[in-house]
């Protein structure tokens, strides 16, 4: 199966084969062994080189969220072809946001603040489970957009960056 995604501007090649109970995944040049692999519900559960990895994920007629450690990615499919055939993922360098609706739990940081790459920026509930939304890159927080205890729609910007 193969799919084709774009993540931060640059496009990506994934194919997966299944061998027995394994899946081999090649991303560009790069092959990676996935065993262990579950889901449950929206969690999905698999190691790589015996390290765990996780992914929650929603979807909704156009567009599938994934969250993985306090990473999000949005992949749309193209018209005109199914998932199979080709798909594009969005993430903002600027900003972050939910990739599903949610309640704002928590906004750790304020405006003027400089933040490093990963460093959680918000954390919001959706599906009963909280996301921490960390940043993309290292910069200075600019605008923050909502307040702790608001309801937010998926991909509307939470916090912005310099």
């Amino acid at each position: 199966m193969n799919h084709n995604f774009i993540h931060l501007g640059k496009n990506y090649s994934v194919k997966t084969e299944k061998i027995d109970d394994e899946y081999k995944v090649i991303i560009g040049d790069e092959i990676f062994k996935i065993t262990d692999f579950e889901k449950r519900g929206n969690l999905i559960l698999f190691r790589i080189d015996k390290k765990p990895f996780s992914f929650f994920f929603a979807r909704d007629r156009e567009r599938i969220y994934l969250t993985a450690d306090g990473e999000y990615f949005v992949i749309e499919e193209s018209k005109g072809s199914s998932f199979k055939d080709g798909a594009a993922a969005i993430e903002k360098g600027d900003s972050v946001s939910s990739p599903m609706p949610g309640l704002i739990v928590k906004i750790p940081v304020t405006v003027g603040k400089e933040v490093e790459k990963g460093e959680t920026l918000a954390i919001v509930e959706a599906m009963k489970m909280q996301n921490e939304l960390r940043s993309p890159r290292s910069g200075v927080v600019k605008k923050i957009n909502f307040k702790e205890g608001e309801q937010i729609d998926a991909l509307q910007p939470i916090v912005e960056l310099e």
